[in-house]
């Protein structure tokens, strides 16, 4: 169930409600036949998750219903953050942002107390678009940039390089957090930006150096225009010009002789 409910979020994440739906479907179905619902904390948020963004909510309310009822007269934990969660995301759809943030906020604690930080810190990011979404902007921002530095340090990179680009639209700064390496490069490239440069100068495109580094679009695009800040330049073509004249990977390749 966790890992349909894992595969669910990644599909999500691509806006494909539909095969969120039918990868949970049969996990789903053996929760309801034999009344399992304890084990359903991970598998039916992501469920109704993919029924609003399928624009099903009576489907969503339905489930959530269900999930209530299957958990009355337990205490187990996680089910009861994950009810909390799923209510929190009927809120949100039905427009009362003000109970919505209140209620991910408790599925922070709940999630805090288990301890499971890293949906604690999701439960937070979907608080904070529930404060802006009622116009509380400053205290939103403040709470978005906090999750964006403890999933970056908990090292969920993709999740920190989402949050950063929520940071951006909602006109915030992001904050500047060591990537691991030596600390202050200052005007001289770092090693993750050298290696985004030396693919440039290889002819790949963001998105062919996003796979072989294994990072996102975001990050690269990131990286990439820190070179070009960097190296004083405003086009790759320059870039890869500039970093082969200024001698960037010989002076890489100096600092790596271990002689």
């Amino acid at each position: 169930m966790e890992a349909a409910a894992a595969l669910a979020r990644l599909w999500l994440t691509d806006g494909n409600s539909g095969r969120a739906l039918q990868i949970t479907d049969e996990p789903m179905g053996t929760v309801q036949r034999k009344g399992i619902w304890v084990w359903a904390a991970d598998l039916v948020p992501a469920r109704i998750e993919a029924y609003l963004v399928a624009g099903d909510l009576k489907a969503a309310t339905r489930l959530s219903d269900q999930f209530a009822r299957g958990l009355r007269g337990r205490t187990a934990p996680a089910p009861r953050a994950a009810l909390t969660v799923c209510r929190a995301l009927l809120l949100a759809a039905a427009g009362d942002h003000a109970r919505a943030a209140r209620a991910y906020d408790r599925a922070a604690r709940a999630w805090d107390a288990l301890p499971r930080p890293y949906d604690a810190m999701l439960a937070r990011e979907r608080q904070a678009e529930a404060l802006m979404a009622q116009g509380q902007i400053e205290q939103g921002r403040e709470l978005l940039a906090a999750q964006y530095e403890q999933l970056f340090r908990l090292g969920a990179r993709g999740d920190a390089d989402r949050v950063a680009q929520r940071l951006r639209e909602h006109g915030a700064e992001v904050p500047r957090l060591w990537r691991g390496g030596r600390r202050g490069y200052g005007d001289r490239l770092s090693p993750r930006e050298l290696d985004v440069v030396r693919l440039v100068v290889a002819g790949k495109t963001n998105r062919e150096i996003s796979r072989i580094l294994a990072k996102s679009p975001a990050t690269v695009d990131q990286q990439l225009r820190a070179a070009m800040r960097k190296l004083k330049v405003s086009s790759r073509t320059a870039l890869a010009v500039k970093a082969v004249e200024a001698g960037v990977f010989a002076e890489e390749d100096s600092l790596d002789d271990p002689s």
